[in-house]
């Protein structure tokens, strides 16, 4: 089941999230953070698998400060005017966003951040410029390499293709120096044969095997740090 609500961030602007509750009792609750594509199927689809493992998930449409109802298909084309909207918006929008919804969630749950692509970028930057968050999971962010400024202030698990151009072997390795020297545990995977976006089915990257391992190991990650 899901519908959509609407939340005032920090700044007092009014934001839409798409709500996505399970049949059952609540396990804990999610932020999950899309891709530059917007609230795609491949979204929805993957919050409803979230919340029939018994998560409440949230999914807030950050790109709506600049443009109203993104899903851009999977595509050069699409990626471009996903590229543009990102860069547009820029990080702290984003971190701010997902931290003011979060902490409705934190009144009653234990929170985790879990992102894709450009959603895992914001997940690991809201790791760093926040304290709301019991712990985070980042898929194949891109970003998360030039992020290493600042100390992960929660659990985070990392999952990166090994045939991701975008994130080469020399900047995986930076992040795992970086992750040594923290304070909370930062769990780094790498799938062979996986390619950025391995999860999304409607891409030609998706990866079966990558993705039913990463999730896998995703709900198992949460639920020890949330029990």
């Amino acid at each position: 089941m899901n519908n959509i609500n609407y939340f005032l961030s920090a700044d007092d602007v009014s934001l839409p999230y798409y709500k996505f509750e399970p049949d059952n009792e609540v396990k804990s609750a999610i932020i999950l953070v899309y891709e530059i594509f917007g609230i795609t199927s491949h979204i929805k689809n993957f919050a409803k698998i979230l919340a029939s493992k018994g998560y409440l998930v949230y999914v807030p449409d950050i790109f709506h400060r600049i443009e109203k109802n993104v899903n851009l298909e999977y595509n050069q084309e699409g990626f471009k005017e996903g590229l543009s909207l990102k860069e547009k918006i820029g990080w702290d929008y984003p971190v701010m966003d997902i931290v003011a919804l979060g902490s409705l969630l934190k009144q009653k749950y234990k929170v985790t951040c879990y992102g894709f692509c450009f959603g895992g970028s914001v997940a690991w930057r809201a790791s760093q410029k926040s304290f709301l968050f019991d712990n985070a999971i980042c898929y194949y962010g891109s970003s998360i390499p030039d992020f290493l400024d600042k100390k992960i202030n929660n659990p985070v698990m990392v999952h990166f293709g090994k045939l991701d151009s975008g994130i080469p072997e020399d900047k995986i390795l930076n992040v795992k120096s970086f992750s040594k020297d923290q304070n909370f545990k930062v769990e780094i995977y790498e799938y062979d044969g996986a390619d950025h976006g391995f999860n999304c089915e409607d891409r030609k990257s998706y990866n079966a095997e990558a993705s039913k391992s990463a999730l896998e190991r995703s709900i198992a990650f949460i639920d020890n740090h949330n029990d």
